[in-house]
């Protein structure tokens, strides 16, 4: 497979804080690439330098189908195919679930109209967002629905790669299972994803490689079977010593 994501040197720091310590790897076009490791390891803070919300990088090249984006606006990477969700439901509260959809999808794509209901409707199905729940308001919805309606909302933006922030984090058991079937279904029409999760069984499920981040820096990456059975994967993210 061809690398449609490619990361170089990628480093952030705050102060005498290095949150992001020169990683560079590549994620090719149509793999589901797993990102594991402890709180306060980088992993979302990756996710931030690739999508420049709300911050870039210090140092470093990121190249997404052979082209510089580390340099360029938030919006103008989204509309370029990278769009990102977050760990908590980031949802307008006030707006109707539909209107959510709505809004991104024109903020991204430039559609509008019945276009834009087109690519809300087969977002909708994709994720299998409720229709029937298109006009409440989303601040009534329970944890469960928001998350759904922000995955939709990302789908209906068209991403070429999907970078999905710990989507199953506060998911009981049956609702886990859901977030398996749709990374596989999104993935197997043809969306390329970075899933960050400290659901292992979910990850070693659904990746096709693991990279498990420390303090900063990329400690393994290959095959999830055997990057879990590294010493040092074992030790800094299983919590048991080497």
């Amino acid at each position: 497979m061809a690398s449609l994501l490619e990361i170089r040197n990628l480093t952030k720091s705050f102060g005498a804080l290095v949150a992001v310590n020169d990683l560079s790897f590549s994620v090719a076009g149509g793999e589901i690439l797993g990102i594991a490791g402890p709180n306060g390891s980088g992993k979302s803070t990756l996710f931030n330098l690739i999508s420049r919300i709300p911050f870039g990088a210090n140092r470093g090249e990121v190249e997404f189908e052979g082209r510089r984006i580390d340099g360029l606006p938030d919006h103008r990477i989204a509309q370029l195919g990278i769009i990102r969700t977050f760990q908590r439901e980031a949802v307008f509260q006030s707006m109707s679930c539909v209107d959510n959809i709505l809004v991104a999808i024109e903020q991204t794509t430039g559609a509008r109209g019945k276009e834009a209901e087109r690519l809300a409707d087969e977002a909708c199905d994709l994720v299998d967002f409720p229709k029937n729940f298109h006009n409440l308001p989303a601040a009534t919805l329970p944890v469960f629905y928001q998350k759904q309606l922000m995955l939709t909302t990302a789908v209906a933006q068209n991403p070429k790669l999907l970078l999905l922030d710990e989507p199953a984090s506060s998911l009981v058991e049956n609702e886990i299972d859901w977030v398996r079937q749709t990374v596989s279904r999104l993935n197997a029409n043809g969306i390329t994803i970075m899933l960050i999760e400290h659901v292992l069984p979910l990850l070693m499920s659904v990746s096709t490689r693991l990279l498990v981040m420390e303090q900063g820096n990329i400690i393994a990456l290959g095959d999830p079977r055997k990057v879990t059975r590294d010493p040092a994967v074992v030790e800094a993210y299983l919590g048991q010593p080497a």
